[in-house]
């Protein structure tokens, strides 16, 4: 699917997790990124990106949660607190899922010549979790080959050593491939377009309307999208909202893309 489909769809998911602290409408919202990623997510590194992310959301949730205990504790307090976690940690899946089903890198191709740097500089910066996490279990494999085997907390600094090593290296090897590219120097390299395909356009009208629907419950407010925890009272769910959050799975409906077919697209 073309990079600018991914890129709606990732901002309308976002924008509908960003207007609510429903737990209704959030688990739904999880639920569907989880749909994406497992029918769309591209073989490689990038795949891990969901589950590193969907724990990075967990670990949120907790935390926020648990700041409450430092003040005034009492069942809404803590429900708040829990409802504003849910919501960070989905809006971390949401782009979990975005590094898992595309490539990065796509958005320089998507830039005019003039932004080409800022673009390229957001790309490096969407590639470095997938990048990260592929140099972690290059590493881990290559202990469990010499027999090393330590517990989880005093395998840290034997992990972290050799992957910031790498990461150093691959840094240095990125400045010489962009220096001698002519990167900064008003050279580019050009890229053959990616197609538009009806799929993607369709998954972009559905996402729009999805975020649309959400927004303008925001700003009437209908729909219910943020549950009372001053007094604690359970959460209800349009179903018309429900419906709109369905509409962001058409991205899981498409043909997977393969890494074959998205390098002969450039």
């Amino acid at each position: 699917m073309h990079p600018a489909a991914w890129i709606v769809w990732a901002t309308c998911a976002g924008l509908v997790a960003f207007t609510t602290t429903d737990p209704f409408y959030l688990g739904l919202v999880v639920a569907v990124s989880w749909f994406v990623y497992a029918a769309q997510r591209v073989p490689g590194p990038t795949e891990r990106s969901f589950r590193v992310f969907a724990i990075a959301g967990l670990v949120t949730m907790a935390v926020r949660t648990a700041l409450v205990f430092f003040g005034t504790v009492d069942a809404g307090s803590v429900a708040f607190a829990a409802l504003e976690g849910a919501r960070l940690a989905t809006l971390l899946i949401v782009f979990g899922t975005f590094n898992a089903v595309t490539d990065p890198f796509g958005v320089v191709r998507l830039a005019p010549r003039r932004f080409h740097e800022p673009a390229l500089a957001a790309a490096l910066a969407l590639s470095i979790a997938p990048r990260t996490i592929a140099m972690v279990g290059q590493v881990r494999e290559a202990q469990r080959l010499r027999g090393m085997h330590p517990s989880a907390w005093r395998a840290l600094p034997a992990l972290a050593v050799p992957v910031l090593e790498t990461g150093m290296e691959d840094a240095m090897t990125l400045a010489e491939s962009m220096d001698s590219r002519g990167h900064g120097r008003g050279r580019r390299t050009r890229y053959r377009p990616d197609p538009w395909t009806t799929g993607a356009v369709i998954v972009i009208a559905t996402s729009l309307m999805a975020a649309c629907a959400f927004l303008l419950a925001a700003f009437t407010g209908a729909g219910g999208l943020h549950p009372s925890t001053f007094p604690l009272a359970w959460p209800a769910a349009d179903p018309r909202l429900l419906a709109a959050i369905a509409l962001l799975l058409v991205p899981a409906s498409l043909p997977r893309r393969t890494n074959h077919e998205g390098a002969s697209a450039r």
